[in-house]
């Protein structure tokens, strides 16, 4: 790991001296991992073989789970694309409550077959015509139209 420099995409990083103090200081035990910065940020390498392999990744330290949770989008939009010899090549979009993101994107990934995850985008509220309703307890707004 390296000190100072980008600062996830920002200049202001910390300089090799400021990473060595306060709360993130360099530990005996070399199984903890040690911040490039003191706000607990940095860059990393990617340490797997996948698709990135070679580049780097930036980490931050996270809010608590119900925190980060509730400041999320209620709803995300996951753009698949299908094509195929036997197929047109066509874009599906789904609808997915957030507390349902992660099992949906590893479904598409590892079922999904010819239709790959083309992108993913935030949905703020989902169209009544996907019945989609958030999985928290809360019913998305469509409207008036209660179950829509």
């Amino acid at each position: 790991m390296t000190s100072g420099g980008d600062h996830g995409g920002c200049s202001g990083g910390a300089s090799d001296s400021q990473a060595t103090v306060g709360p993130f200081a360099p530990s005996p035990r070399p199984d903890l991992w040690v911040p490039d910065h003191d706000d607990g940020s940095g860059w990393a390498e990617v340490d797997w073989v996948s698709a990135t392999s070679g580049s780097r990744y930036h980490y931050r330290h996270g809010s608590p789970y119900a925190e980060a949770d509730a400041a999320r989008p209620g709803f995300y939009r996951v753009v698949t694309r299908l094509e195929s010899e036997t197929l047109r090549p066509h874009e599906n979009s789904y609808v997915v409550p957030r507390a349902r993101l992660a099992d949906f994107l590893a479904e598409v990934a590892l079922m999904g077959g010819a239709e790959i995850i083309w992108h993913v985008e935030a949905c703020p509220e989902p169209p009544a015509e996907s019945r989609v309703h958030r999985v928290d307890g809360h019913e998305a707004d469509h409207g008036g139209a209660a179950g829509a």
